[in-house]
């Protein structure tokens, strides 16, 4: 068995489509629990939206957990643009699993997003110059890594490809292009944690397992779209949506919960969006969870579809639904989930810088 820990929901959902790829049967749980017969066990936890001493907390006792299920190796699924609480919480899988060496190869090329020089770039223009510098918990203003890691006073090392590694500490591989993801996939020394985004864990299978392509449902209806991101993009759609008189809810305006409902039962689909706002995204999504469960257990929607991975985790846990079994990846990211614990109901969740697949849209 793999095991990887995220640090939310779309990140473990993103690698558990990566599994179903490469035809590993997958499991993604919110806590660890007790061993699985599934040869891909995620656990999605919330850390990026928690302060650093409870994200540690959190990563030391799930690697805890998850070290006593013996997996073959543990990978830990970072934001690919190192939002969060990267540093603090690879120290505490290092400990937890008394490992020297961790290998953070956060750069996914088939995105866009590379490193070279110590810089990140997305498309070729540096990070903090795209719309990840307007990110309203973690706004990323500097493309140079030490920055983005907040290691200005203590730099961590930074490797090309061809590098020697260091024995012990936390390391950041770069990488320009697919090769040099599955370069850094073959020569992994023993005992060290992986650590990465989505491109490096692929390339890690890619070395394993063949590739499995996988099939597109059609999906049932009514459907619920949830949007809890902020990426300026998505929201011009909503916006696009609402101007074509397209089923768009804003919640919190006045009658919100009717002209859902109305729109559930009568059109089969509604889109659900919040107006920017400047309370913070913690008490927004919170709310959000809060106020939409009641709607969700009277209408009891075939499909809910989520962008914005604490906003999924946020609604899940409210549910009460901790387990999911992957059944198909859409697009990169994009991946369509049974829940034991709601039969009937297939939840598809992505983050919200991704795009939409042509299979789903608003």
């Amino acid at each position: 068995m793999i095991a990887v820990i995220a640090d939310d929901l779309t990140g473990a959902a993103e690698l558990g489509g990566i599994g179903l790829r490469h035809g590993l049967t997958t499991e993604i749980r919110t806590a660890v629990g007790t061993a699985t017969n599934a040869q891909l066990l995620v656990i999605a936890a919330d850390s990026r939206s928690k302060k650093q001493a409870d994200a540690i907390e959190e990563m030391t006792v799930i690697t805890r957990e998850l070290r006593l299920l013996k997996p073959e190796f543990i990978y830990k699924k970072t934001d690919s643009v190192l939002r969060g609480h990267v540093i603090a919480e690879l120290k505490a899988h290092l400990q937890a699993l008394d490992y020297r060496l961790a290998l953070l190869i956060p750069a996914n090329p088939s995105l866009g997003r590379t490193i070279r020089d110590g810089h990140y770039y997305l498309n070729d223009k540096p990070i903090h110059q795209t719309s990840f510098s307007i990110d309203p918990e973690f706004p990323v203003v500097s493309s140079d890594l030490q920055d983005m890691l907040h290691t200005k006073d203590q730099p961590i090392p930074i490797r090309k490809p061809s590098d020697e590694l260091p024995v012990r500490g936390i390391v950041v591989g770069e990488v320009r292009s697919n090769e040099d993801l599955h370069h850094w996939a073959k020569s992994i020394p023993p005992k060290t944690l992986l650590a990465g985004a989505a491109g490096f864990f692929s390339a890690i299978l890619d070395t394993r397992y063949p590739t499995i392509p996988s099939a597109i449902p059609t999906l049932k209806s009514p459907i619920l779209y949830v949007s809890g991101s902020t990426f300026e993009p998505n929201r011009i759609l909503i916006r696009e949506q609402a101007a074509n008189g397209g089923p768009v809810t804003w919640l919190w305006e006045p009658g919100w919960q009717n002209s859902l409902l109305s729109n559930l039962q009568d059109r089969r689909q509604a889109i659900v969006a919040m107006n920017p706002s400047n309370d913070p995204a913690l008490q927004l999504r919170t709310r959000m969870a809060s106020d939409l469960a009641p709607i969700l257990k009277q209408v009891n929607p075939a499909e809910l579809i989520i962008e914005g991975g604490s906003t999924a985790y946020a609604i899940l846990q409210q549910m009460g639904w901790h387990t999911f079994i992957p059944e198909q990846e859409l697009a990169q990211g994009v991946v369509r989930m049974s829940v034991p614990e709601a039969s009937g109901l297939h939840i598809t969740v992505k983050p919200g810088s991704y795009a939409w697949p042509p299979s789903i849209s608003y």
